[in-house]
This record gives structure tokens, sequence and C-alpha cells, in this order.
């Protein structure tokens, strides 16, 4: 668990993480950043952004809606009426270069990350492609997929807030703003509430499958962490087996 002084440092402290994660090894597929409020967002992606991670936004913007992705579908559908020069995969490489795509991720992240991870999912479909794909086939397959939003992953860190990430689980979560006002949520002041928001908590601690980071930050308004935490510290203690406990 990692105490931050404001949201910002939160952020930078979660993206360095997550860079440390990604040299290891890790997909960023893999891994996500969840919260309790859309809000919350905002930081987080900024953050990741200035390191170079690109990142996607659960429930956001579907990847067939993007701008850059109609745009590629539409330049590859006309492309199809005409006999290919070079081979198939060659060919949708070359469309998606003349559209801005380069061979190399971009350094930064940010929007222009985000495109270049999108197109780069395009040429990864048409890569997995069976032998005999045309560019007609595969074009067609593009526009089923989008009808039935059948979606290929993109190779981002996945935002999400925790009622978004209800029954989805990543190898590695970072689970941000445990702080009073947040998690619970301000509102939150009778029992019932208060449970609802606990069992929010246990949904993003329950979504890591390999590893979970928590943090908190007190900010502008002087947050104290959340009493989640002293619940999730007292249950780990209790579950944890004594040093003189025997083993049967």
């Amino acid at each position: 668990m990692s105490a931050y002084r404001d949201e910002v440092d939160e952020a930078r402290g979660v993206a360095a993480h997550i860079s440390e994660q990604l040299r290891a090894g890790a997909d960023a597929t893999s891994i996500a950043v969840l919260y309790r409020t859309g809000a919350q967002s905002a930081e987080l992606a900024a953050a990741l952004a200035d390191g170079g991670i690109a990142t996607t936004v659960l429930g956001g913007k579907r990847f067939f809606d993007l701008p850059e992705v109609r745009q590629a579908v539409l330049a590859l559908r006309g492309a199809s009426v005409a006999p290919l020069e070079r081979g198939f995969v060659e060919a949708v490489r070359d469309i998606l270069r003349s559209l801005g795509m380069t061979d190399e991720a971009p350094p930064a992240g940010g929007a222009v990350r985000e495109s270049w991870e999108a197109r780069s999912a395009i040429l990864r479909l048409a890569e997995e492609a069976p032998a005999g794909t045309t560019m007609r086939s595969f074009t067609d397959d593009l526009m089923a997929r989008a009808r039935t939003q059948d979606e290929p992953a993109l190779r981002a860190v996945t935002l999400a807030t925790l009622h978004a990430a209800k029954g989805l689980e990543w190898d590695h979560v970072h689970l941000v703003g445990l702080a009073e006002g947040l998690l619970p949520i301000a509102y939150a002041t009778h029992f019932d509430q208060i449970d609802e928001e606990r069992r929010l908590a246990y949904v993003g601690i329950t979504r890591a499958r390999r590893s979970l980071s928590l943090s908190w930050s007190a900010g502008s308004r002087g947050r104290s962490p959340s009493r989640f935490l002293q619940e999730i510290r007292t249950s780990t203690r209790d579950a944890a087996p004594s040093a003189g406990a025997r083993r049967r």
C-alpha cells in the first residue's frame, strides 16, 4: 500500500510502478488501474501518457467507432476493388502507413499512441488471418466484427471504474483513491451505502490474479486513508498463520 501527497503524485507513482512491470515483461493488456469515479481517470491517463504508456478506458468509445479505425476500414475497403500488387499483409501495412502508421510505436503516449495502437490492432488481425485471405474477405470480416462489436484487444493498460470492472480480471491491478470521500464516496453516509462501497472495494481487490497494489492520497482536501484499508490489514493479519501454528 502506498500513500501520496496528492492525486497527481499518486498518478505518477502508479505510472512508475506500471513502467517497472512492463520492463519486467508484463503485457500491457494484463494490467488495469481501477478507481471509484470516472473523474479520477484524467490524472492517471496523463501520467501514463507522459511515461509513453498506452491506455484504453473500459466502457469508453468502442474500437470500431474510433475515427482512425473507421478511416482505415474505408481505405482497406476501397483497395479491395483492385488487384493487389503485393502480398495481402504487405498491402494492408502499406495502406495503414499511408494513413500515418509507423513501424515503431511512438515514444509519447496520449492520443498519438492510442491511434497507433488502434491501427496496429488492425495489422495484427491481418497477420493472423488464415492463408488465402483477400482484401475483400478481410474487410468483410472487419465489417462483421463492427456489427457484432467483436473488438480486437489493444496492447494498452486498462483504466476502469470499479463498476465497469465487475466480472473481469487482470494479472496486475492497481486500485487507487483509497481515501475517505472517494472510497467510500462522500455521499455514502448510511450503513447500507457504506456496505455497498465496501462491496465495490472488494470487487477491485478481487480483480487481481497475480499482484495487487493499493494507494491513496490526501489531496488538497486533506483526506484520510479509507477505513477499508484498516479492514484489509485486519483481515490479512487474521488470515495469516501464526508463527507457532502447526501444519496438518
